[in-house]
């Protein structure tokens, strides 16, 4: 366990190598370990059962311990329990609603495909640079009515906002900027509302009550590492698992039928954001193991979603396993509210590369692609080629 508490240290997580051998030791010497998680004591659980029992169990193990992210983003759905986070939930939850997301599929469409132009045409390309990492938060941009002249700027002030946690006075400093961005679009579209994503927070109700304007800027900050890192990560480690192995690629190309288990397949098998934070609002057993009250428990997702009790040989990235149980986007009440668009955009993604770029392939001459990390997990660097 001293290995795997040196793993969590912070100055590490970004670039952990390969964390699944230490989670299956973890899974197979205990259903608890005790060890300091960013400065405070967390009981980590790594097994399926259990993470998931975490997840459903929202009186139990308070959504508070995520507060820490209130520095960057303000208080946020993500800290949120009882009737508060269902109060909010309901109000932002038209904004991800399947027929509202349909609605901009040729929207999104247009810009994957404007970005395939160019690697097409070069002939070669960095797909994480140049493809996943730009798309989605290009979509965050027109989901929030981001003029294009801004796109530049607001893609910087997301990637500074999203890497918070290795420079947090760039990532204070990009939240502040945003706020001040935000602030005369929540106002404007309150004065005169459009058909449009911040008309929608700005206008919905629950029971009588309605967003203030910081609570809908918050959630629109959130927005961009919810919606844009995760989608993102999700983007690069499935064209990595696609083209590491060509088959595979080839097969999904002949048949399409696998695309979305494809994505599947690589939410569980890398999942982006490896664990989420809970606290223990009552002394609680779990796996036969006392977690005291007030104690941070860290759920692991990345290692539920490899639980070889629950997933046979998990550790294999396999086209046809169908697990559309693993655990990637959270259970019960704090299930991932974009978890509709995070699909729409991997799906449009692969389809576009699968229709205009037959030949794809790793680039031989490049240094091979590694997935990295412990808190998010994705490879850095995607060289790929079209000849």
């Amino acid at each position: 366990m001293d290995d795997a508490a040196a793993a969590f240290d912070p100055q590490l997580m970004f670039d952990f190598p390969d964390p699944y051998p230490m989670f299956a030791e973890m899974r197979r010497t205990a259903a608890v370990s005790v060890f300091e998680v960013a400065g405070r004591t967390s009981s980590v659980v790594t097994r399926y059962d259990d993470v998931l029992a975490v997840l459903k169990d929202g009186e139990t193990f308070s959504s508070r311990a995520n507060a820490e992210v209130s520095r960057y983003f303000g208080r946020s759905i993500l800290e949120m329990d009882g009737k508060e986070h269902n109060r909010t939930r309901n109000l932002v939850a038209p904004v991800f609603a399947a027929r509202t997301l349909d609605a901009m599929a040729p929207t999104i469409a247009a810009l994957a495909h404007a970005l395939v132009d160019g690697i097409v045409a070069a002939g070669h390309a960095d797909l994480v640079a140049e493809l996943t990492t730009i798309l989605p938060v290009q979509v965050i941009a027109t989901i929030v009515g981001v003029p294009r002249t801004d796109y530049t700027k607001f893609m910087q002030w997301s990637l500074d906002l999203i890497a918070f946690s290795k420079d947090r006075a760039r990532g204070r400093a990009a939240s502040e900027v945003l706020h001040d961005y935000l602030l005369p679009f929540v106002r404007a579209r309150r004065a005169e509302p459009r058909d449009d994503v911040i008309s929608k927070l700005v206008t919905g109700t629950v029971d009588g009550e309605r967003l203030s304007d910081d609570e809908v800027i918050n959630f629109l900050r959130l927005l961009i590492p919810a919606g844009a890192e995760t989608t993102s990560r999700l983007m690069g480690s499935m064209l990595f698992a696609l083209l590491t192995e060509r088959e595979r690629f080839e097969r999904v190309r002949a048949d399409r039928s696998l695309v979305p288990w494809a994505i599947e397949e690589t939410l569980r098998w890398e999942t982006p954001v490896l664990f989420v934070a809970r606290e223990a609002a009552r002394a609680v057993e779990i796996g036969g193991v006392l977690v005291p009250a007030g104690r941070i428990v860290s759920a692991v997702l990345g290692s539920a979603n490899r639980d070889e009790t629950h997933f046979p040989d998990p550790d294999r990235f396999d086209l046809d396993r169908r697990a559309d149980d693993h655990l990637s986007f959270g259970f019960g009440r704090h299930f991932c509210l974009g978890y509709h668009l995070a699909r729409l955009e991997a799906r449009t993604v692969l389809t576009a590369l699968l229709d205009r770029a037959p030949a794809l392939r790793l680039d031989p001459d490049a240094d091979p692609p590694r997935i990295t990390g412990l808190a998010f997990r994705s490879p850095q660097v995607l060289r790929v080629r079209l000849d």
